[in-house]
């Protein structure tokens, strides 16, 4: 097991290098001219300017004195130069800001495109802020190992390589020096590195199991609020922040105590060396003794590399381990994907067929549905009941194909849902669950999230006919109110009108309302009642419902048990026959049956 999680771990940090080279190659002009400019500009100013030093002191040390004003033109070489190395900073900035820019951009759309292809099920197996902070750290670590390519990798290769050729000019021995020194830093401090990767690797899993519990407890405050168990919650939140604490502190004493510890005399002795040698080189007239500022800058400026080796590879390691927590979740494809060759019901008559359907939430759970079937016709309003675990929710999300089937199929119009995108299946569905799902956007947001192209008029006259503009009128700002987190700000029957609101504005063939009135007071629900019936007309319809009355009017209603068929007919029908339906009527309607 835990070798399959350290190779589920090291494909999703490949892919994070993989797509992160691919975004840089998309935007690779603006991606080049940002990371090379810089390079140069380096060159120019930490570089050059040493040359120009030696050059003068040649000059005033050799035969026959020099003038101040001869030196001039050397001294204006070298501010000149400086400033144009920044010149040269400034211009990669402005072009490396805008590829990162872009590519952020990117990113953040390919992450969030990318989750959005998984089923409903997947977001319910994952914490919503564990999952934002993942999305939000793909996109945004770009950004990290854009700038330690920038600011550290480039500006330190780049130059490398110019003092290295110009001291090897002076003399080969110095330039293989600094290059072995280089190596050997490298080929010493990996092995610890890699150790000290396995830590960063438990800190960020630690971290993100308390970013987690935040969110869920954000999440459902209302839970943790009515329960007074605050205490509860910031115990275990303490017991999260102490492990992260202390794994966060273990990761970085090996940095200090071990890491820094074996760079530190490597980085002193390296520059001791070159010191050393371009003085034993200088006074055997090997090489000029000005060659030692150029060779004393050359390695302080090229060894620093050695010592920042570390820092650079930390963060290219947190970026991407970062990264990783997000593209871990690319590794398992949707289990619900969209055909290659989709067809279209271009009637859109809102026939539903379930055929011979098999259907199981897990395969260690016994069947739900085992050779179903269930005809609806066009305009037919069908109404479901039965005990909790009968499979009246389990129906719409198959519908909806928020799951799969095992077996058989599901139609509409005589078209296979697996045969459909799911864009074009979902768009002939306007569906009211029973807990609605409200954004923290505008009230005429949430309704117009039914249909986007919705004006204004449409909203309020969506928002009459589901009896709330009553109630939005009185808000401080109207249709322009936020509601709050999932609709907190409004009441339960409220956050029902408005999503029927959005039903109506959908304006789809098929309706499926779950339990859409359960939360409205008797006068609500008879207001509404008016505006369903107006809604269900010329539309399929499926209504689930605990509150019977809500159904008496239906075409037919269906009484299920164990994902089976046990009574059908309508109203009168089902209470003639004396059966499940009639029983449960009579204990609804306190002993009075309707005539």
């Amino acid at each position: 097991m835990e070798n399959q999680e350290k190779d589920r771990y090291k494909r999703a940090f490949n892919l994070s290098v993989k797509n992160y080279l691919l975004t840089a190659r998309f935007f690779w002009k603006a991606t080049s001219i940002g990371l090379l400019v810089p390079a140069v500009g380096s060159i120019l100013i930490f570089f050059i300017p040493p040359l120009i030093v030696a050059r003068i002191i040649d000059l005033t040390t050799s035969q026959g004195s020099q003038n101040f004003e001869s030196l001039l033109p050397y001294i204006a070489l070298f501010g000149a130069t400086w400033l144009l190395g920044e010149v040269f900073w400034r211009i990669g900035l402005h072009f490396i800001i805008k590829a990162e820019a872009l590519s952020v951009e990117r990113l953040y759309t390919q992450g969030l495109s990318s989750l959005l292809r998984h089923d409903v099920s997947f977001f319910i197996n994952n914490f919503s802020g564990s999952l934002t902070k993942k999305t939000s750290g793909y996109a945004v670590r770009f950004i990290d190992v854009t700038d330690a390519m920038l600011f550290n990798v480039f500006p330190s290769l780049i130059p490398a390589l110019f003092g290295i050729v110009i001291l090897s000019f002076y003399s080969p021995y110095l330039g293989l020096m600094l290059l072995a020194w280089v190596s050997l830093t490298i080929a010493v401090v990996m092995p610890f590195i890699k150790k000290r990767k396995e830590l960063v690797d438990t800190r960020e899993k630690s971290s993100n199991i308390l970013t987690g519990h935040v969110a869920d407890v954000y999440t459902n405050i209302e839970a943790v609020k009515s329960h007074a168990n605050e205490k509860l919650e910031l115990a275990t939140n303490k017991n999260h922040v102490l492990d992260w604490t202390k794994k966060m502190r273990r990761s970085w004493d090996y940095q200090n105590q071990v890491i820094d510890m074996i760079i530190s005399p490597l980085y002193i002795l390296s520059n001791l060396s070159g010191l050393a040698l371009s003085i034993y080189l200088a006074v055997n007239n090997q090489i000029p003794y000005s060659a030692i500022i150029v060779v004393f800058a050359y390695y302080g400026f090229i060894t620093r590399f050695m010592w920042e080796f570390n820092g650079i590879y930390r963060r290219f390691e947190t970026a991407f381990s970062d990264a990783s927590q997000f593209t871990e979740l690319l590794l398992d494809e949707p289990e619900i994907n969209d055909p290659i060759r989709p067809e279209e019901n271009s009637e859109k008559d809102g026939k539903i067929s379930f055929k011979n359907v098999k259907f199981s939430y897990e395969e260690e759970q016994d069947t739900l549905f085992d050779n179903f079937n269930l005809e609806i016709k066009s305009g037919e309003k069908i109404g479901l009941i039965g005990r909790s675990g009968g499979g009246k929710t389990s129906i719409t999300k198959l519908l909806l194909r928020f799951v799969d089937i095992d077996s058989g199929s599901v139609e509409i119009d005589g078209i296979k849902l697996k045969n459909m995108t799911q864009e074009h299946l979902r768009s002939l569905i306007a569906y009211v669950p029973q807990d609605p799902v409200m954004f923290h956007r505008s009230i005429a947001d949430n309704i117009a999230y039914g249909r986007q192209s919705a004006t204004r008029e449409e909203i309020i006259d969506a928002a009459r006919k589901a009896h709330a503009h009553g109630f939005i009128e009185e808000l401080p700002k109207g249709y322009e109110t936020l509601v709050g987190e999932r609709g907190l700000k409004l009441s339960g029957g409220q956050r029902q009108r408005v999503a029927i609101a959005r039903a109506i504005l959908r304006n789809s063939p098929i309706l499926l309302l779950d339990e859409a009135t359960s939360a409205l007071d008797s006068e609500s629900e008879g207001l509404i009642q008016d505006a369903l019936k107006k809604l269900m007309k010329d539309r399929t319809t499926i209504v689930i419902a605990h509150r019977l009355s809500t159904i008496q009017n239906m075409d037919r209603i269906i009484v299920l048990e164990k994902g089976q068929i046990i009574e059908e007919g309508t109203h009168k029908e089902l209470i003639n026959n004396s059966g499940t339906y009639a029983k449960l009527w009579e204990h609804q309607s306190g002993g009075f049956l309707e005539d």
